[in-house]
């Protein structure tokens, strides 16, 4: 039996996720996506994921990196997971954006409600998507307040209740 992908699409759409800014330096370029797909995978040693598909900009810095950022956005943040999901090149990405470097390179976003520093540890190639282990290499919690998620199809706040 073949699961539609309008179908599968639709189903997951009905799965709430938090909302991240991946963020990767590769040589002299930097560049961020927005992603729903990430996850803690082990604690020890702690090992987090994110699935970025192969036509991702992204993609290939973050084979070649070395190393990325998970920015783990605040509910009021909305405006950086749309930034980062337009097709920017990576210098106009962070020019009008707070940020700074960390121990892996890749830009760390300010005001978020945490960070993790993450050095490459695998990569996995899943259908249209690479899945890629990071090793956490530093954990820093930022600003307080509540996460932004992603739930059919639009940005959310946590007790929001979406129209029918």
């Amino acid at each position: 039996m073949s699961v539609d992908s309008a179908g599968f699409r639709e189903v997951m759409r009905r799965y709430p996720s938090g909302v991240v800014v991946v963020t990767v330096k590769a040589k002299s370029e930097s560049r961020g996506m927005t992603a729903v797909s990430f996850s803690s995978v082990s604690l020890d040693p702690p090992l987090v994921s994110v699935a970025v598909a192969k036509n991702a900009r992204t993609h290939q810095l973050l084979k070649t990196g070395g190393g990325f950022v998970v920015n783990i956005l605040k509910d009021n943040q909305q405006h950086l997971a749309q930034h980062f999901a337009q097709g920017l090149s990576g210098d106009d990405q962070f020019k009008s954006l707070a940020h700074h470097g960390g121990l892996v390179g890749a830009p760390i976003l300010e005001g978020c409600l945490g960070y993790l520093e993450c050095r490459l540890h695998s990569a996995m190639e899943a259908g249209d998507h690479t899945i890629f282990i990071g090793e956490v290499e530093r954990a820093e919690t930022g600003e307080e307040g509540l996460p932004l998620i992603y739930f059919g199809r639009d940005y959310r706040k946590l007790g929001e209740i979406p129209p029918v």
